[in-house]
């Protein structure tokens, strides 16, 4: 630094204060310092003269004007802050008393240099003070701004060219400043980065499942999380066809230029990959960090006068290129289906244990069983399509009505998850009927047979020869109405006088009149001129009984050899009386 006039012996020290001050971290897209904020122009104060500001810690402590110590110097400060200014010229003289304006970045060394000195941990301190490391940090930036600069004026010399002149303490700290200044060669280890920049997502991995479905269509908000980010980008990432992303609730959004603290929302159609039971896909971000740094930063006059170096705060938009990702899992909700299996049969009472049903839809199928409360269940139904469900196999035999529907609960703009159909009845399509035989005295009563006959009326009579027209016929394993090219249907007593009508289709009708008629009596019984009436439809019980009692008593043998005994014995009372009579008679006469 030249002196202001050629009898100046002391070099002017510029230092550069922090021009800008760095405010508190912003968030999001609060108002960004770009590089055009840094000041245009600086005001330098008035630097006094040698004669009385000059000053050198060359030999450990401070000397002031006219004391000859090696390499002198004067305090130079830009008006209005009082921040110190560092000049990288040695040779020329320093501006004082006036505004210089911005010309370019220092070189990396003497910017670590600048923001070491203001970094509150000085890498070498002389332990004067301010003033006395000023010198410090000042003689070393001449040295390695300019390291070719050796003019002397007037004996005071560069820093560089009296390094024997300095006291061995001093000296030691000028070299190893100087040296570590030099490790520090570009813009990433001079720079003193200000603040930090975060992107991602709150949460940082997001779960969708059947809490998240309203209506058709599964929502599921999250957050957009950045510091001193802008421009930032929001995506999908391996998403099924269909996904969106919108924000909260559907508001608009610009996702080339997404906020901090911006509510985001994934809406999926709930048919989408409805029959996995889960799947997976990205959100992506990344944008540009609204970097703010630290640096030093070259003002000067003109090309006759001293160049100086101030602190300043750099801002920089970089593109960070790494993106963050938040992870998608999707758990469909699934439909579930129940329903409890019953007959009309005792009162609608009846459990049908073990019936099997088939539930399709579309390359979907399920099977399931009743269990012994006959509660059928399907779970994990994907959502989104019709389902039929239909009765396979029907194991009370008294009930071959299979049982189908149709079911759209689980499909339209508001599926069902959770649907339960109540009980599930099929009409009973069979009917048994026990009719008991006895004697006067209330025996059993083997070998009596009977037709089955129905008749639309109550107490029908019925004669045998009617009732074997119109009785029940066997087609294969049941007894139905008809088929009268056919024999009718014969149910025999048994030796607990037991008549068994098994398997009679019921009509469907509300009520039924059945007769069981006697078409032939047990051997020495005469034939039955009543019946037994029995009522049933589709809520009977499982069993309808019915009794016939014999009135007459059996006759006084069996077999024909008996019987012809007994009629000749009857012709011979006969002819004996009849004979006396004529005999009497023709005596009187």
């Amino acid at each position: 630094m030249k002196l202001l006039s050629k009898k100046l012996s002391k070099k002017l020290l510029v230092v550069a204060g922090l021009g800008i001050g760095v405010s508190s971290v912003f968030l999001g897209l609060t108002k960004r310092v770009q590089a055009d904020d840094i000041p245009q122009t600086i005001n330098v104060a008035n630097i006094g003269t040698p004669a009385t500001t000059s000053f050198s810690y060359a030999t450990g402590h401070e000397t002031g004007p006219g004391s000859g110590a090696a390499h002198g110097l004067m305090p130079i400060r830009e008006a209005g802050t009082g921040d110190w200014l560092f000049c990288i010229e040695w040779s020329k003289p320093a501006p004082s008393n006036e505004q210089i304006s911005r010309r370019y970045q220092a070189m990396p060394a003497v910017q670590w240099l600048v923001n070491n000195f203001y970094s509150g941990h000085r890498f070498r301190s002389l332990g004067q003070g301010d003033k006395g490391d000023y010198w410090l940090y000042q003689s070393v930036i001449h040295w390695t701004a300019d390291p070719n600069d050796h003019a002397s004026w007037g004996g005071t010399g560069a820093i560089q060219d009296v390094l024997d002149r300095l006291n061995p303490s001093v000296r030691e700290k000028v070299v190893s400043l100087h040296n570590e200044a030099l490790k520090h060669n570009d813009e990433s280890s001079s720079e003193i980065v200000t603040n930090n920049h975060n992107l991602g997502f709150d949460p940082s991995n997001l779960e969708i499942n059947k809490d998240n479905l309203q209506g058709n269509t599964y929502k599921k908000t999250f957050t957009l999380k950045s510091e001193n980010m802008s421009h930032v980008k929001v995506w999908l990432k391996n998403a099924p066809s269909g996904v969106t992303l919108t924000g909260k609730d559907g508001a608009g959004v610009n996702f080339n230029d997404v906020w901090n603290n911006t509510g985001l929302q994934i809406n999926i159609p709930y048919k989408v990959n409805a029959e996995k039971d889960s799947y997976n896909f990205t959100v992506a971000t990344k944008g540009n960090w609204e970097k703010t740094s630290k640096v030093a930063w070259i003002y000067s006059g003109n090309d006759n006068s001293q160049k100086v170096a101030k602190q300043v705060v750099k801002a920089v938009s970089v593109p960070i290129d790494t993106e963050t990702d938040m992870n998608v899992t999707v758990k469909p909700a699934k439909g579930h289906l129940a329903f409890t299996k019953k007959g009309t049969g005792n009162n609608k009472t009846e459990v049908l244990k073990d019936t099997e049903f088939t539930l399709t839809g579309g390359d979907f199928t399920q099977k399931a069983k009743a269990d012994g409360s006959g509660n059928v269940v399907f779970n994990n139904l994907p959502l989104g399509r019709d389902y039929k469900l239909a009765e396979t196999n029907q194991p009370n035999k008294y009930y071959r009505s299979m049982y189908q529907a149709i079911i759209g609960d689980f499909n339209g703009d508001q599926p069902k998850k959770d649907l339960n159909k109540g009980t599930i009845y099929n009409n009973k399509t069979h009917q048994k009927f026990i009719i008991h035989k006895k004697d006067a005295q209330g025996n059993a009563l083997e070998g009596a047979e009977f037709v089955l006959v129905r008749k639309d009326q109550a107490k029908a009579n019925i004669t045998p020869e009617e009732a074997k027209k119109i009785a029940y016929r066997k087609v294969g394993d049941q007894l139905v109405e008809g088929h009268q090219e056919q024999a009718p249907y014969i149910g025999t007593s048994d030796k607990n006088g037991n008549v068994i009508f098994d398997m009679v289709a019921l009509p469907d009708s509300v009520a039924n009149h059945y007769y069981a008629v006697e078409v032939k009596s047990p051997k020495n019984y005469t034939l039955s001129q009543n019946s037994v009436e029995l009522l049933a439809d589709k809520n009977s019980a499982n069993v309808i009984e019915g009794e016939l009692g014999d009135t007459t008593n059996p006759l006084p043998a069996t077999g024909s050899e008996k019987l012809l005994i007994v009629a000749v014995g009857g012709i011979v009372l006969v002819a004996l009386g009849g004979g006396a009579l004529y005999f009497k008679q023709k005596v009187t006469k």
